[in-house]
């Protein structure tokens, strides 16, 4: 009898995937611009973190986190879903998504609890503890460009989409909407690499709460009617 866990286990995070991405990158796009752009204007970022609820702040970057660690469980059961399509690829590129979601997750506890202290130390620090803080770098993120964070998991979305394409193992606008998902994933890193919050934005607000929710949560459904012995080829219902 064919073990179903993984689909079962997967296809359920998967969703959950979808879910965190609509709540961490919906909240991303109601909070100030200064807190969207730590690299550029430290000084403003620290001081307006200092004024804005922590839990605010920290929910956001839990949910993150959440999300990070989440898409894993789903990277693995998608991986295994396609992996008959082209192993090699299948495997390289979900062990090279799984670190960048590792490296999201650490990023996002990161800020969660060191940003905070950050900003505490600077509107109550005197001049020397503001310059120390806003020195180029000072807020630099674990993952710079976001190489790994969104550049990994975007490369591993295109290579299952396309095979899963080109093998007929999901319906085509499934197989586009994961392309999508990596062009908006490598979008995140071209806005992370060029400071730019229109960027940044398009990608918190079309593929964060629109195309990565929608890409999860349909793949989500699709391994949970596997554990379940339904047919999820092409012309599967879902």
């Amino acid at each position: 009898m064919k073990d179903t866990t993984l689909s079962k286990l997967g296809g359920a995070c998967s969703i959950l995937t979808g879910v965190t991405s609509i709540l961490a990158l919906g909240g991303y796009l109601q909070v100030a611009p200064e807190l969207q752009d730590a690299c550029r204007c430290p000084d403003k970022f620290l001081a307006s973190l200092a004024h804005t609820s922590f839990m605010m702040y920290g929910v956001g970057y839990g949910l993150l986190a959440l999300h990070a660690l989440l898409a894993i469980a789903a990277v693995l059961a998608i991986s295994e879903s396609v992996r008959s399509a082209n192993e090699g690829w299948v495997r390289l590129t979900s062990t090279l998504a799984i670190i960048g979601l590792a490296v999201f997750a650490i990023h996002a506890v990161w800020h969660m609890t060191l940003d905070p202290a950050k900003a505490a130390a600077y509107v109550q620090g005197d001049a020397a503890v503001k310059a120390a803080l806003t020195v180029p770098g000072a807020l630099q993120s674990l993952d710079p460009g976001a190489w790994f964070r969104f550049g990994l998991v975007g490369f591993w979305v295109l290579v299952v989409s396309l095979l899963a394409l080109r093998g007929g193992m999901w319906p085509k606008p499934l197989a586009a909407v994961g392309i999508g998902v990596a062009l908006m994933y490598w979008l995140a890193v071209v806005g992370e690499v060029a400071q730019s919050q229109i960027l940044i934005g398009i990608f918190a607000g079309v593929g964060g709460v629109i195309l990565l929710p929608i890409w999860y949560i349909w793949l989500g459904l699709r391994l949970r009617k596997a554990s379940e012995g339904a047919p999820i080829g092409e012309s599967g219902a879902a």
